[in-house]
């Protein structure tokens, strides 16, 4: 039952990255729960699906070059683990090292933390101003492997 579950939640986490480099915002809504939780690498947050997608719109809509470039994929109860690169014509990201953590529920992806190397941009603080609040404790202060 658990590998099963674990391939079903790659799967979800493989659309989800299908979805953000097509810049598909309604593909993204599709693959989450009502109450998504999205948290940056500053370990700052928003929650609630339709707060989520607006926000991914908006990065869409100012960074059309955006990609996740995923190497390697790993599952430990309840995470996917994603390791690889994102790829933006933003001077202020460009290509950095990049870790991604999706947590699914019920066929949906409830929560995706994503890490990169450096100091990014604080895209909560970006793209969701009013509604980002601190999540550092419940987001992981660094990625671990499965």
């Amino acid at each position: 039952m658990l590998w099963g579950s674990g391939r079903k939640c790659k799967a979800i986490a493989a659309r989800f990255v299908t979805a953000v480099n097509a810049r598909n915002a309604d593909a993204l809504r599709d693959l989450v729960t009502p109450d998504f939780t999205y948290i940056d690498s500053w370990r700052e947050g928003v929650t609630g699906r339709d707060r989520v997608i607006e926000g991914a719109r908006l990065l869409f809509a100012s960074d059309p070059d955006f990609r996740m470039e995923v190497e390697t994929v790993s599952y430990s109860e309840p995470f996917v683990l994603m390791r690889g690169w994102i790829n933006s014509a933003n001077p202020d990201v460009g290509r950095r090292r990049a870790v991604w953590r999706a947590r699914c529920e019920d066929g949906l992806i409830a929560e995706w933390q994503a890490w990169a190397e450096g100091h990014p941009p604080r895209f909560t603080r970006t793209y969701s101003p009013e509604a980002t609040i601190d999540m550092s404790d419940r987001a992981a202060e660094a990625p671990s492997a499965p």
